[in-house]
């Protein structure tokens, strides 16, 4: 119901993208997508995510890494594509950060990183 007036920006992980619009298999959700919400996210965990930006899906690739923990990493994801696109970066830089981030974020226990390890992945997207 509250999808129905459409979103600019939807933010859900593979089930969730599937489970909000009751589609069986992703692409039938990505449809379904496309017509409710501007722009969206599905993170994918280690295969990367998608970014719709109201024109194009655009695949991001992950960052591999051992994860060791992975709560918080779809806020992270979140967080660092919206950080990149409050920039002014297009959809695949900031995808690109926000797969970094949420890389470097689950290599080590807890949902947050140092300043440090933040700068550093800041560092890379000049």
């Amino acid at each position: 119901e509250m999808i129905g007036s459409g979103v600019d920006l939807l933010f859900a992980n593979e089930d969730e993208a599937k489970g909000v619009v009751g589609a069986a298999d992703l692409d039938s959700a990505i449809d379904y997508l496309k017509t409710l919400s501007q722009e969206f996210v599905i993170t994918r965990g280690s295969r990367g995510a998608l970014v719709w930006d109201g024109r194009t899906l655009i695949g991001i690739d992950p960052v591999k890494v051992e994860a060791v923990d992975t709560v918080g990493a779809g806020d992270m994801f979140a967080g660092a594509f919206l950080y990149g696109r409050g920039r002014g970066w297009d959809h695949r830089r900031a995808g690109a950060l926000a797969s970094a981030a949420s890389a470097k974020l689950v290599t080590s226990l807890g949902p947050r990183m140092s300043a440090a390890e933040t700068q550093a992945v800041l560092h890379g997207f000049p």
